[in-house]
């Protein structure tokens, strides 16, 4: 007998009795493609991108929270047509007494067609009416579970358990993905994730239907709903820029550019500490081994930042422009970071060099900026991802911002997109500040990792008067916050540049080790 004959009850209890027999945890998340961060690369990110329910995950802003946001809250999503935030779903029905039943065999297709193996399913209200709520994939009855149906040629059948699924609440910004429930009411959606399994792949496929089951009676006026293609943000995908370093391999001789205002490979300790503010504080040390935490030097010696278990500060170096000619209102300033073996930040995030101009009045500290005192453009890093997580094993980055509008007495955090660090690995870290004429907010602050542009940040405003400048390079390591670090962390840090042009990744990267 054909599926479309069956009756609503008989298709609930077929499901139930076929779900039982492919049972999985309700709480476990299965990715196809997962890989183990030990062996991710930057070009791996993209193939790594999942929903995810735990903390840190979708919500109505982000498509992952604190790493990849949505293109517009709400979430993204395509058409029949495949236009971003079009109006055609690949189907609709309204929902009955048992759920909802859709046709998605035009959806599926294209994901076999494509060769997807991980596709996305938004669930949108088309019109006025009554709030839908489903069971998730979390329903404590396998039997609820909302599941696609695949019917393929020769009479086989796949029976798909969504490997995530939440819905999109704009109201708050926590993720709701663990919620029993899918609910679609207003413009807030429900989206599932499914990972086509590798029997499909160059199967004819027949039908494909997505199956929804009803967690609450449904009300009078109940809602149209139509059933469209996520769409997956992607990571900035720019080309890499190459600028001063590159006539200088290995960064050899860069001093000597007439744009470079300041360099160091940490070759000459004696040198380069002269040359920094005496009241430096901090747990640091110029090392050519470390065999213990997996070390690789970049081009010689590097510098070794300790986060000591039970501390916080790993350090606090200031290089102040007034020495070096005089502060400016424009800086690149690249330098090359490596994550050692012990690097876990489970508990908290922190701070990483950038740039700053506090002068000892405001910026940092919770000593909140109002343009007229100080101001700060650190980097920083985010908490570990939890073991679940699709970036489970690497740091995100992103920028912690003292600025003219910020809200709180605390920064703000400006996410870099794709800049996501694995261990045991060095990468060139630049960032550019160009102030704001003072009381205009025309500032910009753009981020290269790996000489790709990661992040770009037009109307800043970091001062309302003249005397605010670019006062200092700020090498500062700093585990929270609050909190203290759980155990030793260690760090890497080479080959400083600061300049008054791009200065882009070495021409030549020497034993660079992963």
């Amino acid at each position: 007998m054909k599926y479309t004959s069956l009756s609503a009850l008989f298709v609930q209890t077929l499901i139930r009795c076929l779900c039982w027999l492919m049972w999985v945890p309700a709480g476990v998340a299965v990715s196809a493609d997962s890989v183990d961060a030990s062996s991710a690369g930057a070009h791996e990110l993209s193939g790594r991108r999942a929903l995810y329910e735990g903390e840190r995950g979708t919500t109505c802003a982000d498509y992952l929270g604190g790493v990849l946001p949505w293109e517009r809250p709400g979430g993204d999503w395509r058409d029949a047509r495949g236009k971003l935030f079009g109006d055609q779903p690949y189907a609709e029905t309204t929902p009955d007494l048992t759920g909802a039943k859709w046709d998605v065999t035009g959806l599926v297709r294209k994901w076999v067609d494509t060769g997807t193996r991980r596709g996305g399913v938004v669930v949108r209200a088309l019109g006025t009416g009554n709030s839908a709520t489903f069971h998730s994939r979390e329903a404590r009855s396998p039997a609820d579970w909302p599941v696609l149906i695949v019917e393929l040629t020769g009479g086989g059948r796949e029976m798909l358990k969504p490997t995530a699924d939440t819905h999109l609440s704009c109201s708050t910004y926590r993720p709701q993905g663990r919620s029993e429930t899918l609910r679609v009411v207003g413009t807030d959606a429900s989206l599932l994730q499914f990972d086509l399994p590798a029997s499909i792949v160059g199967r004819r496929l027949v039908r494909a239907q997505l199956v929804l089951f009803n967690a609450a009676a449904p009300r009078a006026n109940p809602m149209r709903l139509g059933v469209f293609e996520m769409a997956t943000p992607s990571f900035p995908a720019s080309a890499v820029h190459h600028g001063l370093a590159a006539d200088y391999p290995a960064d050899k001789g860069i001093e000597r550019n007439p744009e470079v205002v300041f360099a160091s490979g940490f070759d000459e300790w004696t040198d380069w500490r002269s040359r920094w503010a005496k009241a430096s504080t901090g747990y640091y040390e110029v090392v050519k081994d470390d065999w213990q935490r997996r070390f690789e030097p970049l081009t010689g010696n590097a510098l070794r930042v300790l986060i000591k278990q039970g501390h916080n500060s790993g350090a606090d170096l200031r290089l102040y422009l007034k020495d070096l000619g005089g502060e400016v209102d424009e800086l690149y300033f690249r330098y090359y970071l490596r994550l050692a073996d012990d690097w876990d930040p489970t508990v908290e995030g922190g701070k990483l060099p950038g740039l700053a101009g506090t002068y000892g009045e405001a910026g940092w500290g919770g000593r909140r900026s109002d343009g007229t005192k100080g101001w700060s453009l650190r980097g920083a890093f985010l908490r570990a991802f939890p073991s679940d997580h699709p970036f489970r094993g690497l740091t995100q980055l992103s920028t912690y911002a003292y600025h003219a509008d910020m809200k709180d007495f605390y920064g703000d955090s400006w996410i870099w997109p794709g800049a996501l660090l694995e261990r045991n690995r060095w990468y060139s870290i630049e960032q550019q500040v160009r102030l704001n004429r003072p009381g205009v907010a025309d500032g910009i602050m753009r981020v290269w990792v790996d000489g790709r542009l990661v992040m770009e940040r037009q109307k800043i405003k970091l001062r309302n008067v003249d005397r605010l400048r670019i006062e200092t390079v700020w090498i500062n390591v700093y585990h929270g916050g609050v909190a203290k670090s759980p155990q030793d962390q260690h760090l890497y840090v080479d080959n400083v540049v600061v300049a008054r042009k791009y200065i882009g990744p070495l021409a030549v990267k020497p034993s660079i080790g992963k």
